[in-house]
């Protein structure tokens, strides 16, 4: 066999093999397939495993990475509603929902990620942009939830990528919501000023309200002291009339012996060791002291007294 011969058939063995390696695909676990012949897209869309097409060119099979994927560092700056720059972050989590519809619109992943970060950048321009720029750096107590925020960017962007590009965007958000740094220092300040009147404010309130509480146990104390002091007053009062109704007693059964001890009881009230009294004879302090009149107390008592 001739040299020239041998070369021929060594290329159309070559061939041979190219096209049979050519003709045959895998589609791994976690893709997903989507056949062209002559560009046009040939359906369905092929699962898992291996399959047949014709010779490139002619056939050209897309192999889509079906498994959710991030796209991040989404950084960009804004202008509020108020007119104030921002530095916003985000992120988005997406996947291919619809392979002939994302092989029509985009073909390559570097083409969804640009897509992607474009409509991400300009729905979160329309929320930020409808927002002032204290409603997420808060200088009071009252601010935006960026939750909400995230949910009006996911609306936004997942309508428009499910329909335009066969995307699913699982989840949009915000990361971070800063200041240009030229700017920081300023709000800091309005920040820590308004922090400052809330704070004056709250200690207002709660001396406002220590005032009242005091006053109100004033009031409670002075309640209750006015009704232990007539309780006292009526207990004293009964006392008294109980002792003056014993006295009384005491004196119907013995007048002189009632007045005898009541006698001592005066002695007792103004006289003691170092008093010296200058007094008449006939003074009425002298009847009982020489013993010459002390009555002497009854040998019985009353029936049920002793």
């Amino acid at each position: 066999m001739s040299r020239r011969k041998k070369f021929g058939t060594a290329a159309a063995i070559l061939v041979a093999l190219v096209l049979a390696w050519d003709v045959h695909y895998i589609i791994d676990e976690s893709e997903q397939g989507v056949l062209t012949n002559f560009g046009k897209i040939v359906p369905p869309v092929k699962d898992p495993g291996l399959h047949f097409k014709l010779p490139t060119p002619i056939s050209v099979v897309y192999k889509l990475d079906r498994r959710v994927r991030p796209l991040m560092n989404l950084k960009q700056e804004l202008i509020t509603e108020d007119q104030k720059n921002v530095l916003v972050d985000g992120y988005l989590l997406w996947r291919i929902s619809d392979p002939i519809r994302y092989v029509e619109a985009i073909r390559t992943e570097a083409n969804a990620v640009k897509r992607l970060s474009d409509l991400y950048r300009s729905s979160v321009g329309i929320v930020v942009s409808n927002k002032s720029r204290d409603a997420f750096v808060s200088l009071g107590l009252q601010h935006q939830d960026i939750t909400k925020a995230s949910q009006e960017i996911l609306d936004q962007v997942k309508q428009v990528a499910a329909a335009d590009y066969g995307i699913e965007v699982v989840r949009a958000g915000l990361v971070e919501y800063t200041l240009p740094a030229a700017n920081r220092p300023s709000v800091i300040q309005r920040m820590i000023s308004e922090r400052a009147r809330i704070a004056a404010r709250y200690r207002s309130e709660g001396e406002e309200r220590a005032i009242g509480i005091e006053a109100f146990a004033i009031n409670e104390h002075e309640k209750i002291m006015a009704a232990a002091h007539a309780e006292a007053t009526t207990i004293l009062g009964r006392a008294e009339a109980d002792a003056l109704e014993t006295l009384a007693t005491a004196y119907r059964e013995d007048p002189d012996f009632y007045k005898f001890i009541r006698a001592l009881d005066s002695y007792d009230s103004i006289i003691d060791k170092n008093t010296t009294l200058m007094l008449p004879a006939d003074n009425e302090l002298f009847k009982y002291l020489d013993g010459k009149e002390i009555p002497l107390k009854p040998a019985s008592s009353a029936p049920g007294q002793q």
